[in-house]
């Protein structure tokens, strides 16, 4: 029986279970998901004592981790060094490796092409790093935008974006906005938004927001009011499991699967 689960701190509001679950089921694979919930302090000796015993065959991994953990695997892929984050461990030949999926999720969220787009980015963690890596991949116009300088030094050295302040959000007229911060997620930050709904009358951007617990956040919600297109991050939370599926198992999965396990999680 092969195991693996979600590697966060906190775990505890994933879907990933339920959808790696779902794959597993319509596939017929023997294998488990589940929640590994390991705080910082005990990441590395998680890695010796469980994954690297091979006890653990893969691991999604989110907030805070996606970026600490590189240092406890063999390698890392191409994408995953350019982003400097990753979102997936497995082993492959004997070596335990990691790559980064959402870059692949994100782009798979749109229904049309968005290449040479001129795209606000909000935010700088993991999920901004590999939102920026994807855009770049289609030529696309970049600034990100973050609440203090610090929040954007790592990705204007890394990736050489245009960069601002959210104070000078109205200064910038985005084909497409896309919030890559935990803000409007159900719980502490439910109910809020960077972006005054003022903005969307005077740019009607496509606007996704990767959070994706409530599916409407605040954020969508008033670009919707304003008639502005929207995509959910569901779409996106989909999509990259789908890829991870594949790279821990070697097998295809459809979207459609991972999607109404999702669906039918989110409303309990």
């Amino acid at each position: 029986m092969k195991e693996f689960g979600i590697l966060a701190y906190p775990a505890g509001h994933s879907l990933s279970p339920a959808m790696h679950s779902a794959a597993f089921r319509e596939l017929g694979i023997e294998a488990t998901y589940d929640f590994f919930e390991i705080p910082p302090e005990e990441l590395e000796s998680f890695f010796q004592n469980e994954v690297r015993t091979g006890k653990i065959d893969g691991l999604s991994v989110s907030i805070p981790h996606k970026v600490e953990v590189i240092k406890f695997l063999d390698e890392v892929t191409d994408a995953a060094k350019k982003i400097g984050a990753i979102n997936t461990v497995y082993w492959q030949d004997e070596k335990l490796m990691g790559d980064n999926t959402d870059w692949l999720g994100f782009l798979n969220s749109f229904e049309d092409p968005i290449e040479t787009k001129k795209v606000v980015v909000l935010g700088g963690g993991g999920a901004a790093r590999a939102i920026v890596f994807a855009l770049l991949e289609q030529n696309c116009e970049v600034t990100v935008i973050t609440r203090e300088a610090w929040e954007y030094e790592g990705i204007q050295k890394d990736f050489a974006v245009a960069t601002d302040l959210i104070t000078n959000l109205d200064q910038h007229n985005p084909n497409i906005l896309i919030n890559a911060t935990p803000l409007g997620m159900q719980g502490k930050f439910a109910g809020q938004s960077f972006v005054d709904p003022k903005f969307f009358d005077n740019h009607k951007p496509l606007v996704f927001d990767i959070v994706y617990n409530p599916r409407e956040t605040k954020l969508l919600s008033d670009a919707k009011k304003s008639g502005c297109k929207t995509i959910e991050g569901l779409q996106m939370l989909v999509n990259q499991a789908v890829y991870q599926f594949e790279k821990f198992t070697g097998k295809p999965v459809t979207f459609e699967t991972m999607w109404e396990a999702a669906v039918a999680e989110l409303n309990g």
